[in-house]
């Protein structure tokens, strides 16, 4: 989809965006916006702050105004689609993705009935295990995927153990670039190596479709190793993006001594 049809889904949604120079911004959280296609390279006349009730922004930037930049954006990034298949991964990859086709079958859903009935407890059980994130309520979570699998929006893909809901993924492309926005494996599935398959399904699917040429898996999280290995082993390896970066010094210097992490992800820098 275009960045326009983008924005108006996410404002649907309930995102708070802006239109700035041109483009369109989201706001990350209270008082810190980016731009809506996170890795779309920006002028530096359109990298500006884009309203005045912020403390900060940040943007990627075209190559043409790279003198700008002071911070970058961390991300896991495959480029290398169309050559991507079971032989450009190492050994114990391919075999991870064999075992779970055996194990798994992976499916599109065209309607949000499956996760109505069995994705709660899927979602419950990821979180649990270990996320930043916070559980929501089951009603909280079947009201937002209401209207959730939208044709040329989002893509889910779902893997199924023997009929039941292992597992599902994800994402959405704006204008070539695909994200994956979240994979979500039970932990009874972790052995079926459902998320493996998942994720390499998903890129076979961009693949085909001839109309992606990168796939962002994600902000780098240093803090968490596990995760970056396998990402790195499904050739999602951390790339910098340029960027121009903007924080209030109150602000940046809180972030950097409360969250360093978290500082890292809006900056590239520590």
């Amino acid at each position: 989809m275009t960045e326009e049809e983008f924005a108006n889904w996410r404002q649907k949604e309930g995102a708070s965006t802006i239109f700035h120079q041109g483009r369109y911004w989201e706001k990350l959280r209270p008082g810190f916006y980016q731009p809506i296609h996170l890795i779309a390279s920006l002028t530096a006349k359109q990298a500006t702050r884009p309203t005045l009730f912020c403390w900060g922004f940040r943007s990627a930037l075209s190559e043409s105004d790279v003198e700008f930049t002071n911070g970058s954006i961390p991300v896991h990034l495959l480029t290398d689609i169309q050559n991507y298949d079971l032989e450009s991964l190492s050994s114990n990859r391919r075999n991870h993705v064999r075992r779970s086709r055996k194990r798994a079958e992976i499916v599109e859903l065209i309607d949000p009935l499956l996760l109505q009935e069995q994705g709660y407890e899927v979602l419950v059980s990821a979180l649990t295990r270990g996320s930043y994130k916070a559980v929501p309520s089951k009603d909280e979570y079947i009201a937002s995927i209401s209207n959730y699998i939208i044709p040329k929006r989002r893509l889910i893909l779902a893997g199924l153990i023997e009929g039941k809901l292992g597992g599902y993924i994800e994402a959405h492309a704006v204008e070539g670039t695909a994200y994956i926005q979240s994979v979500y494996v039970a932990t009874e599935a972790l052995s079926t190596y459902i998320g493996t398959g998942l994720v390499f399904d998903f890129v076979q699917v961009c693949r085909r479709s001839g109309k992606i040429h990168q796939i962002v898996y994600g902000q780098h999280s240093r803090e968490d190793e596990a995760l970056c290995v396998f990402k790195d082993g499904m050739r999602f390896p951390v790339k910098h993006i340029p960027a121009k970066v903007q924080i209030n010094p109150v602000m940046e210097n809180f972030i950097r001594w409360r969250t360093p992490d978290s500082y890292y992800r809006l900056s590239g820098r520590d």
